[in-house]
């Protein structure tokens, strides 16, 4: 089987969870010995023609096209306009190719290949993974929600007309229901995943003090100043040590002992360190897709606070932590002091992380459910 993998970047060559998602589904699929054209761009130093963060075996089911994300000026809303170009200058590429099987297409990537078919280009399936779907979430940002306006008409052309329906389950199949109901009998779920490298399962036993983290970039979306006006509260009150990972600014730094800040973090062993040596941990978010922190978090033996967005419902549950509205800097604070009142069960949750990891979150599964589902799909 050969599929095209169209996305905005892989990880380490780009930078994000999109992107980390990316990098798996193309070795796990390559592992599995699917073909894979990967057309993709570097945003990094990296040599990204020697794709040496694969196997040689890997990349023996591997050709890649690089891609150049083009770069057309600040005017308003000019993310679209390039995304347009993107697209297109990928399907000049893939029209030179061999045929494939299947085009797996990641956010905007696949707009040109959908709106060909439409005209009645002669193409396979084409998949569709839009991954948070957050113009559909709340923002506190107003140009979020104008955002929501301005890109609503693709986010609706690209799901009425993809072949297949990427969800991660959970909330994010909620949202695409209610939202675009047209795709409903397209939908397909199929949620993130981790390595079994990442699994921990000596972090059963609780810190004196509990230790808490919280990693991600200073964003007023990930929740971090509903955080940190509960944290100002409970540091008056508790003895906690708190870890933020990522790279919050001096100026909003609370000047506590209890509170550490390491600064961005790109080695993962020093990540894996702080995350299994913490009890609890925290990510407030407005809106979400699947977060991958949850699940490397999850996998190092951590209980998670996390709220209600996305599709972290399909993560965490009351067995392995605890699910909070978001916007709510009371509801974080009520329950870190529960946590620090030890009224309730920490270390069961602790090992239920690991159990739900194992069971559901590991790719060599679900890279399983990924072929299977295209397979399907070819043979309709």
């Amino acid at each position: 089987m050969r599929i095209a993998l169209l996305t905005d970047g892989i990880f380490p060559y780009r930078i994000g969870g999109m992107q980390k998602h990316s990098y798996y589904l193309v070795k796990y699929f390559a592992k599995q010995g699917v073909h894979v054209d990967l057309y993709h761009l570097n945003n990094s130093e990296y040599d990204i023609d020697k794709m040496d963060f694969f196997t040689e075996e890997e990349k023996k089911n591997i050709t890649s096209f690089v891609i150049p994300f083009p770069n057309k000026g600040r005017w308003p809303w000019h993310y679209l306009r390039e995304s347009y170009i993107h697209s297109k200058m990928m399907y000049q590429v893939f029209e030179k190719q061999a045929p494939v099987d299947f085009i797996y297409s990641k956010g905007y990537t696949g707009w040109y290949f959908i709106k060909k078919k439409k005209q009645g280009a002669k193409m396979p399936p084409i998949g569709l993974r839009l991954h948070g779907y957050e113009i559909f979430q709340p923002s506190a940002k107003l140009i979020n929600k104008y955002r929501k306006y301005m890109y609503l008409p693709l986010v609706r052309y690209l799901n009425n007309h993809a072949d297949v329906v990427y969800s991660y389950g959970g909330g994010i199949t909620d949202i695409i229901k209610k939202n675009l109901p047209k795709t409903a009998n397209k939908i397909v779920e199929i949620p993130a995943a981790i390595e079994k490298e990442w699994i921990y399962e000596k972090n059963t036993s609780l810190h004196n003090p509990i230790r808490f983290a919280f990693l991600g970039r200073y964003d007023i979306r990930k929740g971090i100043q509903e955080l940190d006006a509960a944290l100002r509260a409970i540091i008056l009150q508790y003895k906690i040590e708190f870890h933020f990972v990522g790279p919050v600014p001096k100026k909003f730094q609370i000047k506590s002992d209890k509170i550490l800040y390491h600064g961005t973090i790109h080695d993962i062993e020093k990540i894996k360190h702080i995350l299994q040596s913490t009890d609890v941990f925290v990510l407030p978010s407005h809106s979400e897709g699947m977060p991958n922190v949850i699940l490397e978090a999850m996998a190092s033996g951590c209980a998670i606070l996390a709220t209600r967005v996305g599709a972290v419902n399909n993560m965490v549950d009351e067995d392995n932590g605890w699910l909070i509205p978001p916007f709510s800097t009371s509801d974080i604070e009520q329950k870190i002091n529960e946590i620090l009142d030890k009224k309730i069960r920490i270390e069961q949750k602790k090992e239920k992380s690991v159990q739900k990891i194992k069971e559901l979150f590991l790719w060599e599964k679900v890279i399983e459910k990924e072929i299977a589902i295209i397979k399907h799909k070819i043979l309709e």
